[in-house]
């Protein structure tokens, strides 16, 4: 690499700007990358990974290492091809499998960035001096205070080549990939380091030193990290995108103008290139996730605590400023120059959903679409006024739903739209909705209603083909395999049900507002004709699922929605608050369609789900303390209902119970029962994370007419 010290203009100083082109000038043509790569040089970087990350020496001793050549001596040898030094190769390094790899790797991509002479590794002095491997042993100890500052500097100073032109730094694009795979290795293990001990407030003095000097750039790494896309290596890229997304997280605004340029012009180049568009959207979606690391309560970092993984003799940085790991200025930055560039960039992502369905095409779609859900989710942590721009090109993609589109990306659509319509963590909270996200609810509800949008959803696979939970479709000759992709199918129902609950809210709070006189006419002709539609939507729903997975068509509704999220907590228990509230909102209004009321009966789907948790008080209080579901909403309102619907609810119960033998009413108020005396035991001890009292009051409420001290 290249070692000079630069003076650029820091992010925090002055805004994105976007370059200007000057005329006459063109984009770089596009380099067309081959997909497949050498399966050896597949196999070998994440191997040498692993022997790295557990900081194991090389079994091959000094003796066994080839021969070396004079330095003036430009030979190609692919048995000696880029040997390494015996610190860095493990028992199933095969020294021949990247010399040719590489070679032809380069030879067939025409990579004009890899013009250099081609030299061999006895040319190319590309031997690690134990300085290297010393900095990484200490650096998975979590210390570097014991390291001299030339060791420190030793792995960014780079390795130096020798051709043509004599002895010469080589910069990171000329080493051969599986060296290139372990450097970068190395630095997000630098990052990962870094940010864990500042989440704790304690950190590594020399560890701070050594990311401040990267941040300042002396070595000239970042831009040498970008350039490495050229490469046109999967796992390169990988790499790449994942270290320079930790090296943004940790300099937040100090960081030049032109990487951010470099990061955006990649998504809009004139000629589309696939692996530079999905290394940049890979970039900022890191960048966009990232969560700050809350340090739980029986961690919290003390002085005694703090050099438990580090040397004893560490000096460390103390700290307190809570800003240190605040990452929303480095989100905002990026969001903002994301916004200026966002609408050209939709543009192209419609046109290579509508007329591209490669292999790289598709990685980019499926790359921006999770992107674009990590921008609008609330875990990101972004401001409304940041997420704002963000909404305005949605339903342009849910136009796309009935067109005919792979399930891959109807999968990653159906969880954008999941997370555009947040009802459990956010909607169902609100007094009003954000109109944006009515119209979606009210574009999908039309089109279930109307274009028949179910029966486009591709949850089936042909003959010879399997839905793995984890690893998609794939082939399969099993008879017992199924070709239903149920996770398609939750995902459509479940957004459905949020699209009917958004609407029944929009509608109630309307009829709620205090310029809407009893004597309207025309507002309740229009209530009816909304709750006509919801009737219908629900009873395609209703069929669409008994179709898929075949219940009996005589099964309550409410509980098949049970049955079918049965083994996504989450999703189970959003589709029983959406059922809950329109259930809640239809009865408001007297509805006109009783048997509406009857097929979302809550209490059918309480029961249910007590019997899929086998009636286990522990699985509910869980559930109350921990925050990945919104079980505390849902139970809350649920109680609220039983309360004012008490004899509604004794009749549900007795109807559920299938036998004289079995009752239903004793099951379901023997669980809440044993949940009151747990949340009552841990909140005598102090022990509750927040404030249970409204519900433990619903559920004392429950007790005393169950157990007839009160009046119905």
């Amino acid at each position: 690499m290249v070692q000079r010290q630069r003076d650029f203009t820091m992010a925090n100083e002055q805004p994105v700007k976007k370059k200007l082109r000057r005329e006459g000038e063109t984009d770089e043509p596009d380099f067309v990358h081959n997909i497949t790569e050498n399966i050896s040089e597949a196999q070998h970087p994440f191997q040498n990974n692993v022997f790295l990350s557990q900081g194991a020496k090389s079994p091959i001793s000094t003796e066994e290492q080839p021969q070396v050549r004079e330095p003036n001596e430009i030979t190609w040898d692919p048995s000696n091809m880029y040997v390494l030094s015996n610190s860095y190769m493990s028992t199933s390094v095969q020294p021949e499998m990247f010399s040719a790899s590489m070679y032809d790797e380069q030879q067939e991509n025409g990579n004009s960035s890899l013009n250099t002479p081609l030299v061999n590794a006895t040319a190319v002095n590309l031997a690690v001096d134990n300085e290297f491997d010393t900095f990484k042993n200490y650096l998975i100890k979590q210390c570097l205070c014991a390291i001299s500052e030339a060791t420190l500097r030793k792995p960014f100073e780079g390795h130096q080549i020798t051709d043509g032109n004599g002895t010469r730094t080589a910069n990171l694009v000329e080493w051969p990939i599986h060296k290139t795979l372990e450097f970068l290795s190395k630095l997000q293990l630098l990052f990962d380091v870094y940010l864990k001990q500042n989440n704790s407030g304690y950190l590594c003095s020399r560890i701070v030193n050594v990311c401040e000097v990267i941040i300042r750039n002396e070595y000239n790494l970042i831009e040498q990290i970008m350039s490495l896309c050229d490469i046109g290596s999967k796992y390169i890229n990988f790499m790449s995108a994942k270290v320079l997304s930790s090296f943004l997280i940790i300099a937040k605004t100090n960081v030049n103008n032109e990487w951010l340029e470099t990061i955006f012009n990649f998504l809009k180049l004139e000629t589309i290139d696939y692996e530079k568009m999905n290394f940049s959207l890979e970039i900022i979606k890191r960048v966009v996730e990232w969560k700050d690391v809350e340090i739980h309560v029986l961690e919290e970092p003390n002085a005694e605590s703090a050099s438990t993984s580090a040397e004893q003799n560490c000096t460390t940085v103390t700290y307190s400023d809570s800003d240190s790991y605040d990452t929303s200025a480095i989100k905002g930055l990026i969001i903002r120059g994301l916004e200026t560039i966002w609408p050209d960039l939709i543009g192209r992502i419609q046109h290579m959903i509508a007329q591209d369905d490669s292999v790289e095409s598709q990685t980019c779609i499926l790359t921006f679409l999770a992107l674009w859900e990590s921008i609008i989710s609330v875990k990101a942590n972004l401001s409304v006024i940041d997420t704002k721009p963000f909404y305005t090109h949605l339903e342009i993609f849910v136009g796309l739903l009935p067109n005919s589109l792979s399930p891959i990306i109807w999968k990653q659509l159906l969880s954008l739209f999941n997370e555009v319509l947040c009802y459990g963590s956010t909607l169902a909270l609100q007094d009003i909705l954000p109109e944006d996200t009515c119209q979606i609810a009210h574009m999908i509800v039309r089109y279930v209603k109307d274009i028949r949008l179910l029966d486009c959803l591709p949850y089936r696979r042909g003959d010879g083909l399997t839905v793995h939970t984890f690893v998609g479709t794939i082939p399969s000759v099993q008879l017992n395999q199924t070709n239903l992709d149920k996770t398609l199918l939750q995902k459509m129902v479940l957004l459905v049900l949020k699209s009917v609950a958004i609407t029944i809210k929009e509608a109630r709070s309307d009829s709620s507002d205090s310029s809407v006189g009893s004597e309207d006419f025309d507002f309740y002709q229009d209530m009816q004709m909304i709750e006509r539609s919801i009737r219908d939507v629900l009873k395609k729903v209703d069929v669409f699922i008994k179709n898929a997975l075949e219940f009996h068509p005589e099964t309550p509704f409410s509980k098949i929605l049970v049955q079918l999220f049965s083994d996504q907590d989450d999703y189970m228990i959003e589709a029983m608050v959406c059922t809950l509230d329109i259930t809640i909102g239809i009865s408001y209004r007297n509805a006109v369609f009783p048997d509406l009321v009857l097929m979302l009966n809550p209490v059918y789907s309480f029961v249910k789900f007590l019997n899929i948790v086998g009636h286990d008080s522990d699985i509910l209080l869980d559930f109350l303390i921990n925050n990945e579901t919104c079980f505390l909403l849902y139970l809350l309102r649920f109680l609220k209902y039983v309360k004012r619907n008490w004899p509604k609810f004794l009749s549900s119960c007795s109807e559920c119970s299938s036998s004289p033998r079995e009752n239903e009413l004793d099951n379901t108020m023997g669980v809440l029962l044993r949940l009151r005396k747990q949340i009552k035991r841990l909140v005598d001890s102090n022990l509750f994370p927040y404030n249970i009292e409204p519900v433990f009051r619903l559920l004392d409420s429950c007790k005393r007419k169950y157990e007839g001290n009160e009046v119905s």
